[in-house]
């Protein structure tokens, strides 16, 4: 640090009070105290003691004027003196009080300041705790959710895989029919498709949990009317099989900024739960159009619906609704968190839904036209 960047300050030898007509005339301080004085000329306290002086003299002298009529030289020495003599222990002890004044002023602007200090460390400590507090209930909340999730939505499809190669490794299977043999070994691999599911679904909710999903680096121009085609097509043959009818009805050429990945999942989870929730001989409709700068998806079927009172909660982490819980007992209740938190991260994303029970619901999908 160079020396002129080191601020003198009160109390520091060099010092000059700048408020102070004579120090700055002078460009010095006159008297050891002006060392530790901040206050301007009118408010010297030596400057006081001068005028009290004068109007001590000119009192007196014309107090004796007026008794005597004259005023004699003993009577000029002796009020000079008395003058002299209370100037000399008035300096000093002024030169004290000041001293002492700027001591306690500085004490009590040192004791002021570590408190402030000591305010802001507790203020930061106390914040830190709360945080630590927030994030260890979040993780308790999640450890918690997992845990349910493990107890219903993982050990069923683990049981399963594990009484099969059971029944492999024990030679049972063996017995069995060729035909048979087949449909187990399709059962595990249905169960095994589904544990890795439900483990994707947690490890992303996870994730979107912690922080929010940021695609500014991913958003590149897609056409979405041929993803849109596409993932239709290759649904169309589970809802088949479901003697589900699927109507389509897509504009050509639109096209979006998105992250195709997390768009296909998205819209991927909204389909599979139109096709789960909707009994046989029923209808899904997807209609995707221009509207303005966006444009809108919509998924409409004519499923279980959900409960009215249950639809304000359909979107949070671990939440689906009791019927569907009834008619599908497998289920992370995380797609549709996934699914909003993907739409919400996209430019002017938005996702919402009408939806009553035993008619069916519609989920709507805004995205920004590229």
């Amino acid at each position: 640090m160079k020396k002129s960047d080191i601020k003198i300050q009160a109390g520091d030898a060099g010092y000059l009070n700048r408020n102070c007509w004579l120090v700055n005339n002078l460009n010095y301080s006159p008297y050891k105290r002006c060392l530790f004085c901040k206050f301007r000329f009118r408010n010297c306290l030596f400057l006081h003691y001068q005028l009290i002086s004068i109007f001590l003299i000119v009192f007196f002298l014309a107090l004796f004027l007026l008794i005597e009529g004259t005023v004699s030289k003993l009577v000029i020495i002796t009020i000079f003196t008395l003058v002299i003599v209370y100037g000399y222990f008035f300096n000093k002890s002024t030169g004290k009080i000041i001293e002492a004044n700027f001591a306690q002023a500085k004490a009590a602007e040192a004791l002021e300041k570590l408190t402030e200090n000591l305010e802001e460390k507790v203020e930061e400590q106390t914040k830190a705790i709360v945080e630590k507090n927030t994030r260890l209930e979040r993780l308790l909340k999640v450890k918690s959710e997992f845990l349910d999730i493990a107890s219903h939505q993982l050990r069923t499809p683990v049981s399963v895989i594990c009484g099969i190669l059971d029944m492999f490794k024990s030679g049972s299977m063996d017995s069995l029919p060729k035909e048979k043999q087949m449909k187990f070994i399709e059962n595990a691999f249905l169960k095994g498709r589904k544990l890795n599911a439900v483990i994707d679904d947690i490890l992303d909710a996870s994730d979107l949990d912690e922080k929010q999903l940021d695609l500014k680096n991913s958003l590149a121009e897609l056409d979405f009317s041929a993803l849109i085609k596409e993932l239709v097509s290759y649904c169309t043959m589970e809802a088949e099989n479901k003697k589900i009818s699927i109507k389509a009805n897509i504009e050509d050429n639109i096209k979006i900024k998105g992250d195709k990945k997390y768009i296909e999942q998205a819209v991927c989870n909204l389909l599979d739960n139109a096709i789960k929730y909707t009994p046989a001989e029923k209808n899904i409709e997807i209609k995707l159009k221009k509207e303005g700068n966006k444009a809108i998806l919509t998924i409409k079927d004519e499923g279980i619906g959900i409960p009215k009172n249950e639809q304000p909660s359909l979107f949070r982490k671990f939440s689906r609704a009791t019927n569907a819980k009834e008619m599908h007992t497998d289920g992370s209740g995380l797609g549709l968190f996934i699914v909003k938190n993907i739409i919400n991260a996209h430019p002017e994303g938005k996702i919402w839904f009408e939806s009553e029970e035993d008619k069916g619901t519609t989920f709507y999908i805004q995205l920004l036209i590229a």
